[in-house]
């Protein structure tokens, strides 16, 4: 199996992309590895596109690495109620220097698709139809 790493001067990532299948009132869970290629200590930021930040929790968000370590960042969708098909968007880690007053930094951007669909709150909306009309049934026979 082919793990895409992408790498800028001082960060790593792998996957070098992000795959969600999720339903209405679901959630889909995918991992990100955080890497410092850098000689030194750095922090990291990892968010989305802002139109869907509202859709993810990602924990951690910010952290600092030293040279040569690496974290697991952990990016759970949880779709808006109102929101069915594919979206295609941007995931970010930004990486700056500890060691300056200035906050400078630069970064990766992560190619990310989800698919959503609602067919779970049909599923449960037909399930409630058929048990709704099988009691009406039931109370009209006595």
């Amino acid at each position: 199996m082919f793990t895409q790493i992408v790498s800028a001067f001082g960060v790593g990532v792998t996957p070098g992309n992000l795959d969600f299948t999720a339903q209405i009132g679901g959630s889909d869970t995918e991992s990100l590895f955080v890497i410092n290629t850098g000689t030194e200590v750095s922090n990291y930021k990892v968010y989305v596109d802002k139109d869907y930040a509202d859709w993810f929790d990602i924990s951690p968000d910010n952290f600092t690495l030293s040279a040569n370590e690496n974290k697991e960042v952990i990016l759970t969708l949880k779709p808006q109620t109102s929101a069915a098909g594919d979206f295609n968007f941007m995931a970010y880690v930004v990486v700056s220097s500890t060691s300056s007053d200035v906050s400078i930094g630069h970064g990766i951007k992560i190619p990310v698709h989800a698919k959503v669909s609602n067919s779970g709150i049909m599923l449960t909306i037909l399930l409630i139809i058929i048990v709704g009309a099988g009691v009406g049934y039931i109370i009209r026979k006595k």
